[in-house]
């Protein structure tokens, strides 16, 4: 027969209750000494809580879901283990899962979240007008949004700064001699495609000298970056070219971008300069290696995972929005232009 918290209560000559408190580190209720002898005798009797018990109990688990928009995509995994690991610090388990295309579905996944009793949520995923949002809300599930703010002011936040890390791309570039600057936007369903798009057209237009090129994807993808390439390069002519450097969105674009460079002859830095964003794995070894913004995403998923736990645990009400700094990596495929 397993062993249960009435067990140990006897073993301890306390109340079944003074076990539970104790055993759930339930602040002030219990003397560290006394907890410390509950917590021994409950080791040496094997005992192991009933955590479908628990939950049904308090209507609540110890476990938190964590949405990702693309499991393949390189970024995500140091945001998602800087999540986990924090979670983990304070005996929260994660449940990692993909949000389908449909508005109804993604609404769907919420609600089987709910019903699952999970303690709170993690967005990487969110999309402008999220059905998951709003579900989230009617399911009064505490909720994170992390690396997509979309100036949902319901929901607290950890992300980039997208402004300043468009300004280390468009003024390295400047630097280099580089007044004609193409940029690979994200889609504008996300936060940080408008975001970039919106601060790129900004401190080009700054600039008088300057002329700026925009093409849309439809996604963070790599195919996506070959698409919208595909546009930029359609009538390229080194001899009087219309853009002289790339700025890529993320650098799954700006992989893209290279491999119809490559295809047409194009020089990477030699006729284009090209910079990416995110400073995804392995970057550093393409060829030219990929002068990018670097953003800190374990930090990212660690303060998210922080913020979160305050939500459930203080049972927050106000909104906080954590805003990280990002920094240029210079590498190859950036050089001074040849065009005057």
């Amino acid at each position: 027969m397993p062993v249960t918290i009435d067990d140990v209560a006897k073993a301890a000559g306390v109340h079944a209750a003074t076990v539970s408190r104790a055993l759930r580190g339930v602040a002030g209720k219990v003397s560290p000494a006394k907890r410390a002898e509950i917590e021994a005798i409950a080791r040496s009797l094997g005992y192991q809580p009933n955590i479908v018990a628990a939950s049904l109990r308090t209507k609540r688990s110890n476990m938190a879901a964590i949405i990702v928009p693309d499991l393949a995509n390189p970024l995500f995994a140091p945001i998602v283990k800087g999540l986990e690991l924090e979670l983990r610090k304070h005996d929260m388990l994660a449940l990692i899962t993909q949000p389908p295309e449909s508005k109804q579905e993604r609404a769907g996944l919420v609600q089987e979240l709910a019903m699952r009793q999970v303690s709170g949520l993690l967005i990487l995923a969110a999309e402008s007008g999220d059905a998951m949002l709003e579900e989230a809300v009617q399911q009064k599930i505490p909720t994170v949004l992390v690396n997509r703010g979309l100036g949902e002011r319901r929901f607290s936040s950890v992300v980039n700064d997208d402004h300043e890390s468009v300004r280390l791309a468009v003024a390295h570039l400047r630097e280099l001699g580089h007044k004609r600057i193409a940029h690979v936007a994200g889609p504008v369903a996300s936060s940080t495609g408008a975001a970039r798009k919106k601060a790129f057209l900004e401190l080009m237009a700054a600039d008088e000298s300057s002329k700026a090129v925009v093409v849309d994807a439809a996604a963070f993808t790599r195919e996506e970056g070959v698409k919208a390439a595909s546009q930029l390069f359609e009538n390229w002519n080194p001899q009087q070219p219309v853009f002289t450097a790339v700025f890529a969105s993320n650098d799954l674009l700006a992989l893209g971008v290279m491999d119809v460079a490559r295809e047409k002859g194009i020089a990477i830095p030699g006729d284009i300069s090209l910079v990416g964003h995110n400073d995804m794995p392995f970057v550093d070894i393409v060829q030219p290696p990929l002068t990018t913004v670097h953003i800190p995403v374990a930090e990212m998923g660690r303060q998210a995972a922080q913020v979160l736990l305050e939500r459930i645990n203080d049972g927050a009400q106000a909104t906080t929005t954590r805003i990280l700094s990002p920094s240029l990596v210079v590498r190859a495929s950036t050089a001074p232009t040849r065009q005057k």
